[in-house]
Order: structure tokens, then sequence, then C-alpha cells
């Protein structure tokens, strides 16, 4: 009689061959997770970062206009110094 070898094929596909899905589909986990945790440290530390310590942030119009008159404020005391830097 003939041996019966054991069937090399799982779910009718051969050995091995559900190796590229599984790791595909793990890596996908993977990197969604890193940029889902990536994002949410970026928006808790621009959240906690205190205002004016370096950061980019926009101006409003009513800034923009504190900061025209401080510009001529200090272009004024320089021209009153004769060009100085310090009064």
């Amino acid at each position: 009689m003939a041996q019966q070898r054991p069937n090399p094929k799982a779910l009718g596909k051969p050995k091995g061959s559900l190796n590229a899905p599984i790791a595909a589909f793990t890596m996908a986990v993977l990197l969604c997770s890193y940029c889902i945790s990536s994002i949410r440290t970026a928006r808790r530390d621009a959240q906690t970062q205190a205002p004016g310590s370096g950061s980019y942030q926009r101006a409003t119009p009513f800034e923009r206009k504190d900061e025209s008159w401080v510009q001529q404020a200090l272009d004024e005391s320089r021209a009153q110094n004769g060009g100085k830097g310090r009064p």
C-alpha cells in the first residue's frame, strides 16, 4: 500500500503563500498606529507649548497694527538719536 502524505496546502493554497498578506496587513496596522500616535503627540505638544517661545503663530490684524506702531516708534527713536541703535 502507498503511504499517504500530508497535504502541504493550507486552505487550498501552497504552504507559505499566506505569509506575504499577513506581513502586509501587520505592517499596515503598525504604520497606521504610528501615524495616529505621532499626530496626537504633535497636537498635544502644540497645545502645551508656551506662546511666544519661538514657535510661529499667526498675528491677528490687531497684533499687526501693534507691531507697525512699535516699528514706527523704533524708527522715530533711531532718527532722534542720529541713527544709533540705543538711546
